[in-house]
Protein backbone atom coordinates (compact mmCIF):
# COMPACT_ATOMS: atom_id res chain seq x y z
CA UNK A 1 0.00 0.00 0.00
CA UNK A 2 1.38 3.71 -0.99
CA UNK A 3 2.14 5.62 1.67
CA UNK A 4 -0.58 8.31 0.48
CA UNK A 5 -3.20 5.77 1.64
CA UNK A 6 -1.82 5.44 5.18
CA UNK A 7 -2.81 8.92 5.68
CA UNK A 8 -6.10 8.37 4.84
CA UNK A 9 -8.93 8.36 7.58
CA UNK A 10 -9.22 4.63 9.14
CA UNK A 11 -12.64 4.28 7.02
CA UNK A 12 -11.18 5.52 3.86
CA UNK A 13 -8.28 3.66 4.33
CA UNK A 14 -10.25 0.63 4.97
CA UNK A 15 -12.06 1.05 1.62
CA UNK A 16 -8.79 1.08 -0.15
CA UNK A 17 -7.95 -2.07 1.47
CA UNK A 18 -10.84 -3.94 0.77
CA UNK A 19 -10.39 -2.83 -2.75
CA UNK A 20 -7.09 -4.60 -3.19
CA UNK A 21 -8.03 -7.20 -1.62
CA UNK A 22 -11.23 -7.78 -4.35
CA UNK A 23 -8.47 -7.39 -7.16
CA UNK A 24 -5.97 -9.76 -5.54
CA UNK A 25 -9.03 -12.51 -4.94
CA UNK A 26 -10.24 -12.18 -8.29
CA UNK A 27 -6.49 -12.84 -9.97
CA UNK A 28 -6.30 -16.14 -7.50
CA UNK A 29 -9.61 -17.11 -8.65
CA UNK A 30 -8.94 -17.32 -12.40
CA UNK A 31 -5.75 -18.56 -11.39
CA UNK A 32 -6.95 -21.43 -9.47
CA UNK A 33 -9.51 -21.70 -12.40
CA UNK A 34 -6.66 -22.23 -14.94
CA UNK A 35 -5.02 -24.47 -12.76
CA UNK A 36 -8.00 -27.00 -12.66
CA UNK A 37 -8.03 -26.86 -16.61
CA UNK A 38 -4.52 -27.62 -16.94
CA UNK A 39 -5.46 -30.79 -14.51
CA UNK A 40 -8.61 -32.04 -16.72
CA UNK A 41 -6.35 -31.95 -19.62
CA UNK A 42 -3.65 -33.72 -18.14
CA UNK A 43 -6.09 -36.00 -16.76
CA UNK A 44 -8.41 -36.16 -19.53
CA UNK A 45 -5.22 -36.92 -22.16
CA UNK A 46 -3.85 -39.50 -19.58
CA UNK A 47 -0.53 -37.86 -18.82
CA UNK A 48 -0.19 -38.43 -15.78
CA UNK A 49 1.54 -41.99 -16.39
CA UNK A 50 4.16 -40.06 -18.52
CA UNK A 51 5.41 -38.14 -14.92
CA UNK A 52 6.51 -41.11 -12.33
CA UNK A 53 3.85 -39.88 -10.23
CA UNK A 54 1.94 -42.68 -8.15
CA UNK A 55 -1.19 -40.40 -8.70
CA UNK A 56 -3.06 -37.59 -10.55
CA UNK A 57 -3.12 -35.91 -6.84
CA UNK A 58 0.50 -36.52 -6.06
CA UNK A 59 1.18 -34.83 -9.29
CA UNK A 60 -0.62 -32.01 -8.63
CA UNK A 61 1.14 -31.56 -5.08
CA UNK A 62 4.48 -32.28 -6.39
CA UNK A 63 4.27 -29.55 -9.20
CA UNK A 64 1.77 -27.36 -7.68
CA UNK A 65 3.37 -26.73 -4.63
CA UNK A 66 0.03 -27.46 -2.79
CA UNK A 67 -0.56 -29.63 0.55
CA UNK A 68 -2.00 -33.18 -0.48
CA UNK A 69 -5.19 -32.09 0.71
CA UNK A 70 -5.42 -29.09 -1.62
CA UNK A 71 -4.14 -31.43 -4.49
CA UNK A 72 -7.35 -33.43 -3.79
CA UNK A 73 -9.75 -30.46 -3.92
CA UNK A 74 -8.14 -29.40 -7.57
CA UNK A 75 -8.53 -32.63 -9.02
Amino acid sequence: MSSAATSLAPKERLEVLFAELAELAGQRNAIDGRIVELVAEIDRDELCGLTGARSLEALVAWKAGVSPRNAETIT
